[in-house]
């Protein structure tokens, strides 16, 4: 209790974040009187539409909500479909939740309102199954998924244009012309289709999660999706699972590692990155002692999962989450963190403390691997940094055999951001930094307004996923496994919507 009545004072003494809103706020006045600035950045003040001066935001708003859009949920409903919908706890409890409650019944109101509800209703229901099924299905159904989404979102729902939309929408763009100029175009515009499909995902969520309570529901899908994709793991551990094929064995000898639904340690891992602060979040943010309790098992749960996958990024990354964390809400508090961090190697597993150690051991395969890898992605960029080799395997792999120093064939470059300089070039990976910049602003924008600790201990664990999933970007491409790139987007997009509907509820 002492510590919840201290987060009452949180960000006016917090370094990082005083830091962090100082820089963006330095960048905003130095571009204010540019034409290329005006040409961008809109009112971030306006909590309905951030378009005010900006001609891009204009352009994306008329290309967006310009047209009519002619779905709506209509006044009444069948009236046996509509009780029966209603008098189900789950059914007409979800629905209410969402935004999209069954309308009361009408005595003569036929079929034709139920579909048009259903049209009206697809876009949320869609988007709150995708965010859950993410871990479990294969890639081209989660986009056969979204793309009725994205078209009835279109059809039913306004879009919110603000900075982080429309850099989301500028490397989107930038990707497209990348692509049709790729050494393998037919593979990287198939890879582009299917990305910015998946990115799109963050505007349908801040345009379907309008109020607190379908944003907290979809938190919850998040953090529920992935204790299910943490029981998958804990079974492996149960069944004996060995993946022991990620491992240098010579150094590393039996250990094995879990993988859960998505294949690859590294992978299950990274994804853990966005899932642990969540969940640990929701013990405060959540009131009903319940769900306090069921977020606290998850937690546990993930993060016994993380440990199991070895992965040595995830565990520096995790930690420079919390660390992120603890300076955002009490920077007082990195005094007992520091000593924590220094008593680990007394309390780790001998197998956990031998993968972090091995960072430092040059001998190890992986390692060394990774840097020659680096180098000789980095040789590629030397001669197409501006627009790229294109997405995807083939068109890494058209001309990183011309620049290898080891290996003649990789997947990818293990960063990305050695990938996205090599893929989009230097403009790509600017408009993507910039893009996260202004998803950085606006959550700090919103943490330096509110005064609820419950809020600001969610928005601090949103900030501190999104921090450790890049960290983690430093030594591995975390965008290779599109389920993992949508699960980003989604959770991007939880967190704006978190930030917009509080801010709203606050200004009210």
């Amino acid at each position: 209790m002492k510590l919840l009545t201290k987060t009452a004072e949180l960000m006016e003494g917090s370094l990082f974040f005083r830091g962090l809103t100082a820089m963006l706020d330095f960048f905003k006045r130095l571009a204010a009187n540019s034409c290329v600035g005006r040409a961008f950045v809109g009112d971030e003040s306006r909590l309905d539409n951030s378009i005010g001066r900006s001609f891009f935001a204009v352009f994306a708003d008329r290309l967006l909500n310009g047209l009519p859009k002619p779905i709506k949920t209509p006044a009444a409903w069948n009236s046996t479909l509509s009780r029966f919908a209603t008098g189900s706890w789950f059914i007409g409890g979800t629905l209410d939740n969402l935004g999209v409650p069954v309308p009361p019944p009408g005595e003569k109101a036929g079929i034709r309102p139920v579909f048009q509800w259903a049209f009206f209703a697809l876009p949320v229901v869609g988007i709150a199954l995708v965010a859950f099924a993410t871990p479990f299905l294969p890639t081209m159904l989660l986009a056969a998924l979204l793309l009725p989404v994205l078209l009835f979102t279109f059809l039913s729902r306004k879009f919110i244009i603000d900075g982080t939309a429309i850099f989301l929408l500028v490397f989107i763009v930038v990707s497209g012309v990348a692509a049709a100029l790729s050494l393998a175009p037919r593979s990287s515009i198939e890879i582009f289709i299917l990305t910015s499909v998946f990115m799109l995902s963050t505007l349908v969520v801040v345009a379907c999660a309008n109020s607190k309570k379908a944003v907290d529901l979809f938190i919850k899908i998040f953090v529920v999706s992935a204790a299910l994709a943490g029981l998958v793991g804990f079974y492996q551990v149960i069944a004996g699972f060995r993946g022991d094929g990620w491992l240098d064995q010579t150094l590393f000898g039996a250990d094995s590692r879990i993988v859960s639904t998505f294949g690859n340690p590294n992978v299950y891992g990274t994804y853990l990155l966005l899932a642990i602060p969540l969940a640990a979040a929701c013990i405060v943010y959540f009131k009903s002692k319940f769900t306090k309790l069921m977020a606290f098992g998850i937690t546990g749960l993930l993060v016994i999962n993380l440990a199991l996958t070895l992965s040595r990024g995830c565990y520096l990354s995790l930690t420079l989450s919390i660390a992120v964390f603890v300076l955002i809400i009490e920077k007082r508090l990195i005094v007992l963190f520091i000593p924590a961090v220094l008593a680990l190697p007394l309390v780790l597993p001998a197998n956990i403390l031998a993968r972090l150690l091995s960072i430092l051991n040059f001998e190890d395969t992986s390692t060394a691997f990774r840097l020659n890898i680096w180098r000789g992605s980095i040789r590629i960029i030397q001669d197409f940094w501006l627009g790229g080799v294109g997405q995807g395997i083939e068109a890494y792999n058209a001309v990183y055999p011309f620049y290898s120093l080891a290996a003649i064939y990789s997947p990818h470059s293990h960063s990305l951001y050695i990938q996205y300089l090599v893929e989009v070039g230097l403009f790509g990976f600017l408009v993507f930094v910039i893009m996260l910049a202004c998803f950085f602003r606006t959550m700090a924008n919103f943490l330096r307004r509110t005064k609820d600790v419950g809020q600001r201990i969610m928005a601090a664990a949103m900030i501190a996923a999104v921090i450790g999933f890049l960290f983690q970007g430093v030594t591995d491409f975390v965008f290779y496994n599109y389920r993992v790139l949508l699960a980003f987007y989604i959770f991007i997009g939880i967190c704006m919507a978190f930030a917009r509907v509080h801010s709203k509820v606050e200004s009210t």
